[in-house]
């Protein structure tokens, strides 16, 4: 059975993995925009910063769905489903960005060459 403490504390570890997630959505946008001024480095840095939010956010998903397998405690939350979302969105954007930065210190690089 669950109690209202457990929907309590599954509400804030929902909360988190929006937290964490939006912590690494921000670094993830902030790591293109210094890219996009050359500023590889930088960007490096901030892609590091955005994974490591990535995975806090992810450790309090697996916790919550494991919890969920060994018929600990369940119920449906709109917060944790959203939470969900929102870590899988950043996911991809993380990726996506991983892979532009590299492709525009190149094109930067073969713009220079021509120049």
């Amino acid at each position: 059975m669950i109690t209202e403490e457990m929907k309590e504390q599954f509400n804030e570890q929902s909360m988190l993995m929006i937290l964490h997630a939006g912590d690494a959505r921000e670094k993830v946008n902030e790591a293109l925009d210094q890219a996009m001024t050359g500023a590889y480095n930088t960007a490096a840095e901030l892609i590091k910063e955005a994974k490591e939010n990535i995975n806090k956010s992810h450790k309090i998903q697996t916790v919550q769905v494991q919890k969920e397998a060994k018929e600990e405690a369940y119920y449906y939350s709109m917060l944790f489903a959203h939470a969900q979302d929102t870590l899988m969105t950043v996911q991809s954007e993380y990726n996506i960005t991983k892979k532009l930065i590299p492709l525009l210190e190149r094109l930067e690089q073969k713009i220079n060459e021509i120049a």
